[in-house]
């Protein structure tokens, strides 16, 4: 029997992509913020998980998920 074994950094990296798609952009990098996630190996991984977003793209799906959400409350 073998077990696989991930480091923290899999782990935080695995939960980051999960958080990323489950709340609005604000409320993630406020968590990210909030962790104190934002230095080291997290600015690695930032830029390539946000590469082709621009403040103009991550605004739009702020708007989207928030009407989403709003759409599911109601």
């Amino acid at each position: 029997m073998t077990t696989r074994t991930t480091n923290e950094k899999e782990v935080i990296q695995e939960a980051l992509l999960i958080l990323k798609d489950h709340l609005e952009p604000l409320k993630f990098f406020q968590f990210v913020a909030a962790c104190n996630l934002g230095a080291g190996d997290y600015l690695e991984f930032k830029d390539k998980l946000f590469e082709h977003e621009t403040h103009e793209s991550l605004y739009q799906k702020i708007i989207e998920f928030r009407k989403a959400k709003e759409i599911i409350d109601n």
